[in-house]
């Protein structure tokens, strides 16, 4: 589905939401009432990442605007554009002032978001150690957080997975190759897998085909599965990985190399007897 379009059904969700808040009151003796009300909390600063710039920003903006709140949105460094190419379609349809967007790098406006006493709460989506950065911010300003970090969870497959049906086998390859969705710049993509040892070649022969099947190239090809990484720093991080697995002793399986001059990998899978 294409992105705009999840954008639409996030802002149609949201507003919905709000339409069905409803205040209440409560009697509570002869001389005193009790009353329930919703209202903004007021100016909002949200941080996002650069995984799903224009989804996360539908994410963080439409709850936040539709509560009636004023943002200030700090996209990733790595995707700025996007963010402003979406300002430029709807910034005119909101008073001045109450959807901003300030560019930068994390250590420079992110930290001066972060820390500020002007916003009534923050939001962030990144990496465990800024995330631990930003509650301790909020902490100090005495400010509600929404944090949304990373996990490390693996798929588990245990033997009576290939004694189901067809269908449900094709299923539970198909959760462990996800891993490659959105070049695998997704908190909730799967990067490691225990597989038991008496299914673990007839399981991973399908695996290893699915893989097989993916295909690489430019974005803006709609046949394009996987694209390059978002950044140097990213891709740079991945061969990290795949070296440190290397030095430990990890199997190959396919990939784990460079697949062009961009900064493109091919699609890697490795064994490791080491489940740490």
């Amino acid at each position: 589905m294409p992105i705009c379009r999840w954008r639409s059904i996030t802002s149609g969700y949201f507003a919905g939401c709000l339409r069905a808040q409803e205040g209440s009151t409560a009697e509570i003796d002869e001389t005193t009432v009790a009353y329930h009300f919703h209202e903004p909390l007021g100016v909002v600063g949200q941080i996002i990442p650069w995984n799903f710039p224009l989804l996360m920003a539908a994410w963080k903006l439409a709850p936040a605007l539709a509560a009636g709140n004023c943002v200030v949105l700090k996209p990733a460094e790595q995707t700025p554009l996007s963010i402003t190419l979406l300002l430029e379609i709807i910034g005119d349809l909101f008073p001045a002032g109450v959807l901003n967007v300030v560019q930068g790098f994390g250590k420079e406006a992110g930290e001066a978001l972060a820390t500020s006493k002007r916003i009534a709460k923050i939001a962030f989506t990144g990496s465990t150690p800024v995330g631990r950065h930003i509650l301790a911010c909020a902490a100090e300003n005495i400010i509600p957080a929404t944090v949304e970090l990373g996990g490390k969870s693996p798929n588990i497959y245990f033997a009576d997975v290939m004694d189901g049906e067809e269908e449900f086998i094709e299923k539970a390859v198909e959760g462990l190759v996800l891993g490659f969705f959105n070049q695998g710049e997704v908190c909730t993509c799967p990067s490691r897998a225990l597989i038991h040892e008496s299914i673990y070649e007839p399981f991973m022969a399908r695996v290893m085909a699915k893989v097989a099947q993916i295909r690489r190239g430019d974005p803006f090809d709609t046949d394009t599965m996987i694209g390059a990484q978002a950044s140097r720093q990213q891709f740079d991080k991945i061969l990290s990985y795949i070296k440190i697995a290397r030095e430990e002793g990890g199997q190959i399986l396919t990939g784990g190399e460079r697949a062009s001059i961009a900064a493109e990998l091919d699609n890697g899978l490795l064994h490791s007897a080491n489940p740490d």
